[in-house]
């Protein structure tokens, strides 16, 4: 619908009334009127203040006012006795001569095109006669040509530029007619050959003397007469239907009548009208729909030109600001959510998943446009709305909510993806038919996906025409509070630029809160629990991955509950005093509330908000943006690409065949495609996984992340009834109690999966890459972030051991995710140690999310890793120098695995013990460093010592080192073989002579049938020989060399020559200890 405000009158008449030429037009943004008229001057309107100022006197009578090149120009006129040639530029408040026309004439039509040019048509001339002829001005070469002359002469007629076409209406001498003509070359400015440039004649308007203009890409004819003596004023607005059969419609009435009109569509949106007789200033905007559906009255060949000349020079500056809000389970993440998107808080408790549509929940901020506040935001939840932020008139730099084109049919390149019944998919494109159609469904039912003209409408309507717009996306995530979604988030979110830390302020920060989940029905699933970490250790978890990433986001602390802090014995003082001790150690950007530095906590109440609860709402949102948005420049391909994509697929799972034709339609090819596709990802618009899953992009990466809360929600219902289903399918039992995974049990969650380009084992893959989960055996993968914690009372009896070595973060506390996805690490099949979960009776000895025993596949020595919050606690049953220093190798060769994944670049670790000081009486137990083989306690500097045997033995003959505990061991003949090495360099060379081996280094036959291999498998043999190789050890003797293997791989009954010559080589040569 159309939208009226009456503004100013304007200070003088004129226009294309009686004998004023005046003009209204639009120099640097700003809107200027006036001209020739009566001997009235030249106007500048402030739209935000309502006014007119004068900026020069008017020129001759019966000019027309233009702007060209950014230039304000005085076109033609009228001097006693004759019609003036001259065109005339104000500057500095005068006008000069700048450039003559080819016929002198007064009241034309005058306005300007491409770059620099400028048409003039018909008007009267010498003797009163009146004109025919187009007079254009080529920019480029400074001269005048002539276009093709109007059908019949006129004067004081109306123009319009529309794409390549310009429309021409009223007039005295044109009755009710409209003609059009493709005259110009809009890029260049130059004319057309006029043999070639032909004006044609539409349908009349239903008005005389009514002027033409464009608004939001429809012709409109504005006001004029009911009669040709232009006596009965008209109010009417009338828009040009040009499908079906061409004709006017009558869609809404100004709030007074006028006759010779002049109106300008301005860069900033809406259209401003000035009546020339009775000075009367209007603005129209568009509300809600578009005005007509139609079909555009662009040519064709525009079309293509200004969609490929945006498509390989045309830009957007946009900043995209990942905005993570964490906390334990229930304390109002989502509250605070709905608060800050201006949102009605939800009626329902419903537990959030994972991650709770990262990329759908999108605010955008429209700093003072469209007369919003500065801090409005508005959210978009759908494709089709991504493009409402530019299907309007936009300029400079700001942006304005409009329409969608969503019903224009394209003209451009047809892809038609068809799934047919046995799942198969094909895809092919069509770069003549019109239209882009998708069917994804078995009833070959398609769809129409449109992206091109709505393009094309907003260049059309855009000042700057490779600047097409910017805008500031604040991204919302909105996790899960489980423990389990803490394990798993930083795998698929990273490098936010907020962190919103959320706490009950009810309770202290060392409260452990109570854990519940409740599903999509509001209703509670499993049991609730207390959680093993306290809000003050979630925080530290959070800040120990922020502080090892490459991103400096911005720290928020909002504490819920405002109403209820008379219930907490802790004060907000005191919180405040330990956040800003916890946040100002890891040399954060931390957002202070108040002027007070050591104030940082926003307290709201989000379920029943208040005024000031909005009021903090309205300083974060203005935080958010000012703090943490920089405009980058992004093509407007790969934002048209972004959107054709999401509506390529309505499930949010596309085949990388089908997103390379999309492209290729947005002329988006080859390296280009990828740094598009690299774009989106990094953003976490879009994932994609080429080393594993190459042809799959996930364009909603929801699809991923709704897969983990599937597994996290299912293993709570399970707890909640452990023994309904499990007795029949032993794999439920696996899964909840010791997160075992497998094809089978994903099966049952046939949500987003897709016969024939996601599957099941295709999520396995997925989860694999990233670390999540690890095969432990044949189609049986465990997860780490599932297993249920082990309390700290259990906990102490594993880590209490002087000898454990301790792993310690310099940062006080391991990052979020890591020690899970270190046991992953430690579980894949491409560790050269082979570790196994420790079993006992077919149960796992010992299995939880914060301890962990492991048996090493190859030999009988048993390994407990156990996370402690602050260090990575490492226990060996039997302990020896070379097995305590591989172990430590490996666990180290797993932390930097886990930080590679997890994009932890920051994080540093160094060897620790538990503290032995005699007169050191803190409590709980705490470290002592490990420093020049001596010990330090880490809290008082004077007590130190001596490592003791025991602790020597994880350093091996290389000493103790801080700097670099991935240290390497050189081999000699009289070394220790490592157990690795053994594996690597003769198991996987010979695995069929074991038995050889095995009497040669003096086990006995009985001994090696017992621990040889079970099944003729490789890991088997190399289990067999490992388990040998560890008895050989242990026993000593032969000497445990690699010169004694050297002489048992030489010998007549193993008889490997060429094995024994290589390993002398490689010895001889130094080679340092190698670990993946």
């Amino acid at each position: 619908m159309l939208s009226f405000k009456t503004c100013t009158q304007a200070p003088v008449g004129g226009g294309r009334w009686l004998y004023g030429g005046a003009g209204l037009v639009e120099v640097e943004g700003r809107v200027v009127w006036g001209g020739g008229g009566f001997g009235g001057g030249v106007y500048r309107f402030d739209e935000a203040k309502s006014q007119w100022s004068r900026v020069a006197d008017s020129g001759d009578l019966g000019t027309r006012l233009a702007v060209c090149g950014g230039k304000l120009l005085s076109v033609g006129g009228w001097k006693v006795g004759m019609y003036s040639k001259e065109v005339m530029e104000l500057s500095g408040g005068k006008w000069s001569h700048v450039s003559d026309m080819l016929v002198g004439c007064a009241q034309t039509c005058v306005f300007s095109v491409g770059k620099g040019g400028m048409v003039m048509i018909g008007g009267l001339g010498d003797g009163l006669c009146l004109l025919n002829d187009v007079q254009v001005f080529d920019g480029k070469t400074q001269t005048w040509h002539r276009g093709p002359s109007l059908p019949r002469p006129c004067y004081n007629m109306s123009a319009v530029v529309h794409g390549d076409l310009v429309f021409v209406m009223g007039g005295v001498g044109m009755d009710r007619a409209v003609w059009c003509a493709d005259i110009y070359d809009l890029t260049t400015a130059q004319t057309h050959d006029p043999k070639q440039s032909m004006w044609r004649e539409l349908p009349d308007v239903p008005c005389y003397l009514s002027s033409v203009c464009v608004l939001d890409g429809v012709l409109l004819a504005i006001g004029g007469s009911e009669d040709q003596s232009g006596s009965k004023k008209t109010s009417a607005i009338y828009a040009f239907h040009s499908d079906g059969n061409q004709k006017w419609k009558h869609i809404g009435d100004m709030p007074f009548a006028c006759t010779y009109v002049d109106a300008l569509l301005l860069s900033g949106g809406g259209l401003l009208v000035v009546d020339g007789s009775s000075q009367q200033v209007l603005k129209i905007t568009v509300e809600g729909t578009v005005i007509i559906e139609h079909s555009s009255c662009v040519s064709s060949k525009c079309k293509r030109r200004l969609y490929e000349e945006a498509m390989t020079k045309g830009y957007v500056e946009t900043s995209v600001t990942k905005c993570l809000i964490l906390g334990a389970a229930g304390v109002g993440k989502t509250h605070l959510k709905h608060l800050l998107l201006k949102k009605d808080p939800p009626q329902q408790r419903v537990s959030t998943g994972l991650a709770d549509n990262p990329v759908r929940a999108i605010s955008f901020s429209l700093a003072g446009v469209g007369g919003q506040e500065e801090d409005d935001w508005f959210v978009v939840e759908d494709d089709q709305a991504l493009l409402k932020v530019v299907g309007g008139t936009v300029g400079g730099g700001n942006v304005s909510m409009a329409t969608s084109l969503d019903k224009v049919v394209s003209t451009y390149p047809k892809m038609t993806i068809n799934v047919s019944s046995d799942g198969a998919r094909a895809v092919h494109s069509d770069p003549i038919s019109a239209g882009v159609n998708i069917s994804l469904d078995t009833s070959q039912q398609s769809r129409t996906v449109s992206i091109e003209e709505e393009l094309i409408h907003h260049i059309n309507h855009t000042s700057d025409k490779e600047k097409l717009f910017g805008v500031k996306w604040i991204q919302f995530i909105d996790s899960g509070g489980q423990l389990q979604y803490h394990d798993i988030l930083p795998l698929f979110v990273q490098n936010p630029g907020v962190i919103i830390f959320v706490s009950n302020l009810s309770e202290t920060l060392s409260h452990r809160p109570t854990i519940e989940y409740y599903g999509a029905d509001g209703k509670p699933v499993g049991k609730s629990y207390q959680s093993s970490l306290s809000h003050k250790q979630i925080l530290q978890h959070c800040l120990g991955a922020i502080c090892s990433q490459d991103a400096h986001p911005l720290v928020i602390t909002v504490g819920t509950h405002r109403d209820a802090t008379d219930r907490c014995s802790e004060s907000i003082g005191k919180k405040n005093q330990q956040l800003w001790e916890l946040l100002t150690a890891g040399k954060l950007r931390v957002l202070c509330n108040g002027e007070e530095l050591k104030e940082v906590i926003f307290a709201v109440n989000g379920k029943t908000p208040q005024d000031v609860d909005k009021h903090v709402a309205k300083v974060l949102r203005q935080k958010i943006v000012s703090m943490c948005t920089q405009l980058v420049k992004m093509p407007i391909s790969w934002f048209g690409l972004e959107v054709l994509l999401r509506r390529s697929s309505h499930d949010g799972i596309l085949s990388l065949v089908e997103c390379q034709v999309c492209a290729k339609s947005l002329h988006i090819e080859g390296e280009a495609f990828s740094a598009a596709l690299h774009h989106l990802v990094h953003h976490n618009l879009f994932l994609h996984y080429p080393e594993v899953l190459p042809q799959i992009v996930f364009s909603d990466p929801q699809v991923v992340l709704t897969k983990v809360t599937e597994m996290v929600e299912y293993n709570h219902k399970l707890r909640d009834n452990p023994d309904k289903g499990v007795a029949a399918e032993r794999n439920l039992a696996k899964f909840r109690d010791h997160g075992l995974l497998s094809v089978e049990l994903l099966s049952k969650f046939p949500k987003h999966y897709k016969e024939g380009l996601f599957t099941p084992q295709d999520l396995l893959k997925l989860l694999v890459s990233v670390g999540a989960i690890a095969m432990v055996s044949n189609g049986e993968y465990l997860m780490p972030a599932l297993l249920p914690h082990l309390d700290s009372d259990r906990l102490s009896k594993y880590g209490q051991q002087n000898t454990s070595l301790i792993i310690r973060s310099t940062q006080g506390c391991i990052p979020s995710s890591l020690f899970c996805c270190l046991v992953a690490h430690l579980l894949s099949p491409t560790n050269k140690f082979s570790w196994k979960v420790c079993m006992e009776r077919d149960k796992p000895l010992c299995l939880y999310r914060n301890c962990i025993t492991f048996r090493l596949m190859h030999t009988t020595e048993i390994v407990t890793l156990i996370d402690m919050f602050s260090y990575i606690v490492v226990c060996i049953d039997e302990m020896s120098s070379t097995v305590c220093r591989e172990i430590k190798h490996c666990v180290y060769s797993g932390i930097k695995s886990a930080c590679r994944v997890l994009k932890y670049q920051g994080v540093q670790f160094e060897d620790a013990f538990l503290c032995a000081g005699a007169s050191c009486t803190s409590d709980p137990p705490h470290v002592a460093i490990v420093v020049s083989k001596k010990w330090r306690c880490s809290i008082l500097d004077c007590q130190k010592g001596d490592l003791c045997e025991g602790q020597l033995m994880w350093f091996g003959e290389s000493g103790v080192t801080r700097q670099d505990p991935f240290i390497t061991v050189p081999v000699s003949f009289d070394s220790e073989p490592s157990l690795p090495h053994l594996i690597d360099k003769v198991a996987a060379v010979i695995p069929h002579k074991y038995e050889m081996v095995g009497l040669q280094l003096r086990l006995s036959l009985a001994e090696l049938q017992v621990i040889g291999p079970r099944h003729p498998t490789l890991e088997e043999h190399h289990r067999a020989f490992g388990e040998m190789f560890g008895v050989w050890r242990r026993r000593g003797s032969p000497p445990y060399t690699w010169r004694t293997l050297i002489v048992v791989l030489r010998s007549a009954s193993v008889g490997e020559v060429l094995l024994s010559d290589q390993l002398t080589f490689w010895i001889t040569h130094n080679d340092p200890l190698q670990y993946q």
